[in-house]
């Protein structure tokens, strides 16, 4: 017997096309084995689908730009057909629609708007009623019954004096026996805090100083001339006497008054607005009876006056003693006589207090008595 030794053909057989399978890569990293399959059928369709979407990309980013370009134009066409607009006219604008860096009074309605913008054209209108007779009213309401509370605790405290001193003696004692005398306390702390609250406001305006009659006269009779205000709410212009001022200012003595009452009766009105009066003030109205004055010009005019009359005061002696000399008792009379016009001058023309005018008399008697001292008979 002959065995059949002859091998089998290696060869594999033939597949059909639609047997292929995927071909496969295997790609070594250190101690990993990746295996890599493509096909080349779906690397062609994957291909197609990653230019599409890049095309559909690039549209969306086309149509966003048209957009913020469509966008950013019909923002600049409003921009353009608001600035070509005709501004509206009003009082507070110029002719170009820009606001007025100056309100005139002439520009708020009349009434109350006027009004408010006449106070605020110079800060010696700032006035109001201090209502004092109200205040007082309240004040002694208030009084009373703070001292009907405290008979009240004054009777508590002497019949428990009698009774149950203990009441008296210790607190927990007494409210463990009645909360009368606790309520009653409470209620004395409440009316107390109104109390202190309605004086500490009475001292308030108490503080505040009287207008000075020419600011006074210059308010009411802007308010009887253009009448903002009805009858009725212009009643309390009646109560003259219980108006204060709510600016301090600066210092402004009897001089200052006379100074201006002066310059507006002797100067024109022309030449007086040109000299005294600021740009700003200047515009702040247009009517021809209201004269503001720029407090720096009047003050600086105010000084020059006062320091001429120091020199004056200073340097008069001397003259007087240059042309009559050899008069001992002349220079006594001449101290005694320029030390109370000195006196004067500032009690007058200054609001310098009783301290600060003692001290000031007394030092310009001491230099003049030096001064005349050395002068040469």
């Amino acid at each position: 017997m002959t065995a059949d030794t002859s091998c089998p053909d290696s060869t594999p057989p033939p597949t059909s096309p639609s047997l292929i399978s995927p071909t496969s890569t295997a790609v070594s990293n250190g101690d990993f084995v990746i295996n890599i399959q493509s096909d080349p059928e779906k690397g062609n369709a994957i291909e197609q689908d990653s230019n599409a979407d890049e095309k559909d990309i690039l549209r969306q980013a086309d149509a966003k730009d048209e957009s913020a370009r469509g966008r950013i134009s019909n923002c600049w066409q409003k921009i353009s057909s608001l600035s070509s607009r005709p501004h509206i006219p009003s009082p507070h604008r110029n002719s170009d629609g820009r606001m007025r860096l100056v309100q005139r009074i002439e520009d708020h309605p009349r009434g109350y708007s006027q009004f408010a913008a006449f106070m605020n054209t110079d800060e010696n209108f700032l006035m109001c009623r201090s209502y004092g007779f109200l205040h007082n009213r309240v004040l002694l309401y208030r009084q009373d019954e703070l001292s009907q509370l405290e008979k009240q605790l004054i009777a508590m405290d002497d019949e428990d004096r009698e009774t149950c001193p203990q009441r008296l003696q210790s607190r927990k004692t007494d409210e463990s026996m009645d909360d009368s005398r606790k309520t009653l306390i409470q209620k004395i702390d409440e009316k107390l805090g109104e109390y202190d609250n309605l004086v500490s406001r009475i001292r308030t305006y108490v503080s505040l100083k009287k207008p000075s009659g020419r600011d006074l006269s210059s308010f009411m009779h802007w308010v009887w001339d253009e009448k903002p205000l009805s009858r009725e709410e212009s009643r309390f212009l009646e109560h003259q006497d219980d108006f204060v001022a709510l600016s301090d200012g600066q210092e402004v003595g009897w001089l200052d008054g006379f100074v201006e009452d002066s310059m507006t009766k002797c100067i024109p009105k022309r030449l007086m607005k040109k000299l005294f009066t600021s740009k700003e003030q200047y515009r702040k109205s247009d009517d021809e009876n209201l004269h503001l004055m720029s407090k720096y010009r009047m003050d600086v005019l105010v000084r020059l006056i006062l320091t001429l009359t120091t020199v004056g005061l200073l340097v008069g002696p001397s003259a007087i003693l240059f042309f009559v000399p050899d008069h001992r008792t002349l220079k006594i009379v001449l101290i005694m006589l320029f030390t109370l016009l000195f006196s004067a001058a500032v009690s007058v023309f200054t609001k310098a207090k009783r301290h600060e005018m003692l001290a000031a008399t007394a030092t310009y008697a001491a230099v003049l008595v030096v001064f005349l001292g050395n002068f040469p008979l």
